[in-house]
This record gives C-alpha cells, structure tokens and sequence, in this order.
C-alpha cells in the first residue's frame, strides 16, 4: 500500500467480536461507494468478497477516489 496503511485485520476482527458482533472473517461483504458531498450512492464497485479481500480493496479505493467514502456491507455468510 502507498499512503494509506493497511488495517491490522486481526485487530479488526478483535474489536468487532469484543463489541459483540460476529466474527467478520466469517461474512461475505460488497463495497458501496458513496459521494462525500452530497451523500450520492455512486456504485458497488466490489460485492461478494471476504472480510480480507474487502479490506485490502476499500484501501486502494480511498486512495485513488478522494470525493468518496465507502462503506463495508455483509451480503452473506461463509459455509
């Protein structure tokens, strides 16, 4: 990664069940893109990825799209 570090993912998954949540390495999630300005949904740029994956990938979206916010959204589980 360039400017932007990578979360711990092993942190996140800590403070997700400490908070009483599943375990988000056991979710399917979609990235939803969303307008900084006017709070626009703009798109999915990535759906059906693993907590990881997703991650990593809404990294590199923050990166290179700075009138954007994102958001995590589970979609599924993992069997």
């Amino acid at each position: 990664m360039t400017a932007t570090t990578l979360p711990n993912i092993e942190d996140l998954r800590r403070e997700a069940l400490l908070a009483g949540a599943l375990d988000p390495a056991s979710l399917r999630f979609r990235i939803v893109e969303y307008d900084k300005s006017s709070g626009e949904l703009l798109g999915v740029p990535g759906a059906d990825m693993g907590f990881c994956e997703a991650v990593e990938a809404t990294v590199e979206l923050i990166e290179s799209r700075s009138g954007s916010y994102f958001c995590l959204q589970p979609v599924g589980f993992l069997q």
